[in-house]
């Protein structure tokens, strides 16, 4: 792993190389063939802490790279394995070389989305956290972590991964047993149990970001300045600017086509006018709207599908097996 304040390459267009065969993804993909995470929510003993866990592997032609970003509201632990990763963050350009043996990466929130960029092949374990993880588990301030990357397990507070988030062949199997190993490493922590408040305003921020906060904050009988500094504290950035960030990465995910087409209108409604929009966009991605549906967006559009499937579940769109409509039936992992 390296660090340099330099960001003269920084990447610009979120596109794979182009002029090489396409890359492949193993763990499903979009109908247009755009790679996906294999995803779900975790067993209701882990879901105070953890909103989603999904594992990726995308296979590249040699010599192929991969320059995109990623924007998540709250903490991410991925473990990588394979090609070099860089990322440009708030402390500058770092490399990461994590080669078949891996490297544990703790994301914090992030305000804007940050670059990236793969140089090849690569598998990886995505841990979605909720927003009480890193106060309850007595990681750094939210605030001090933002469009940060940590080389640690925050967990163990180690570099080492445990063998269970290894990649395997079979993804299904591969997602179950870094369930069961995450599942070890929160019970042996025996972190306290999360404030109520925290849910219900995620749940806010996926199910309704044009509500009013004055009213949230009423109907749970608690100040507006409790509901900031409770927010702030775990969030890491004010209830006002969650909810921009709410609405601007549910119009991204319909803008790359991992969102219910259906609400693709209503999402567009949030915004004054298609100027507004594209202020937002360009202000929390650095594209415009068009860019974004006409640029491949490879890791971009894995982070949305996400936390897109997280959301449907949220507004009890998604149940059970269902499988999003974006999803490509025929190339999700098991179906011959």
């Amino acid at each position: 792993m390296t660090t340099s304040k330099d960001d003269q390459e920084k990447p610009a267009n979120g596109k794979a190389d182009a002029d090489l065969p396409p890359i492949q993804s193993h763990t499903g993909s979009t109908r247009q063939g755009m790679p996906l995470a294999l995803n779900r929510a975790p067993g209701k003993d882990l879901q105070d802490w953890i909103m989603r866990i999904g594992v990726t592997s995308v296979d590249m032609p040699e010599g192929a790279s991969i320059e995109c970003m990623s924007l998540c509201e709250h903490p991410v632990i991925r473990m990588i394995y394979g090609a070099k990763w860089t990322a440009w963050t708030a402390d500058g350009k770092i490399e990461y070389e994590p080669g078949n043996k891996g490297l544990v990466l703790y994301f914090g929130p992030e305000t804007k989305a940050m670059n990236l960029r793969v140089d090849g092949s690569f598998r990886v374990v995505s841990i979605n956290c909720t927003s009480a993880f890193a106060t309850n588990f007595g990681l750094p301030d939210p605030r001090d972590t933002l469009d940060r990357i940590l080389p640690f397990d925050p967990i163990s507070g180690l570099q080492k991964i445990a063998p269970g988030h290894h990649p395997q062949e079979d993804p299904h199997a591969w997602l179950d047993a870094s369930e069961a190993a995450l599942r070890d490493s929160l019970h042996a922590a025996s972190p306290d149990r999360p404030h109520d408040l925290l849910d219900e305003f995620e749940r806010l921020t996926l199910t309704k970001p044009t509500a009013s906060l004055s009213e949230f904050a009423a109907d749970r009988d608690i100040t507006p300045r409790t509901l900031e500094r409770t927010i702030s504290r775990n969030w890491g950035v004010t209830p006002k600017f969650a909810l921009r960030r709410a609405r601007a990465l549910d119009m991204a995910a319909a803008l790359l086509g991992v969102a219910d087409t259906s609400e693709e209108p209503e999402l567009r409604l949030r915004y004054f006018d298609q100027s507004h929009m594209t202020r937002e966009m360009r202000h929390f991605f650095d594209h415009t709207p068009g860019a974004m549906q006409t640029g491949d967006c490879p890791l971009l559009r894995i982070t949305m599908e996400i936390r897109q499937s997280r959301r449907l579940e949220a507004i009890a769109k998604l149940a059970g097996s269902e499988k999003p409509s974006w999803r490509d039936p025929s190339a999700e992992p098991g179906t011959d």
